[in-house]
């Protein structure tokens, strides 16, 4: 299963690599809950004595701006949401976003 995994993850990275997208990696811990009505989980961080909130969705940089450094950027991530467990839900998850700016231009 791992083999597998890594093999798919592999073949999408190339496929935006061909595609010309640049991978970015944002921020796991943030100072304010973001992205989603989910419920977050809220580790401390031990260097800056502050409590923090594991990401629950990609939103909080992406609506900032705070990642968006080319024009076609991705991102295969890991994502938390405190919502319970099941055989059907994962509390952790890893998700794959992307983006392409287009300009839009009045005449």
């Amino acid at each position: 299963m791992f083999k597998k995994r890594t093999k798919i993850i592999q073949a999408i990275r190339d496929f935006f690599v061909r595609h010309d997208y640049m991978e970015v990696e944002t921020p796991m811990m943030h100072s304010i809950p973001g992205g989603a009505s989910a419920k977050p989980s809220r580790p401390i961080h031990n260097a800056l004595d502050m409590k923090m909130y594991l990401r629950i969705a990609r939103a909080v940089p992406e609506a900032t701006g705070g990642w968006a450094v080319s024009r076609r950027c991705s991102e295969i991530n890991r994502n938390f949401r405190n919502e319970g467990l099941s055989t059907r839900h994962n509390p952790e998850f890893t998700m794959l976003e992307f983006m392409k700016h287009i300009a839009i231009t009045a005449t």
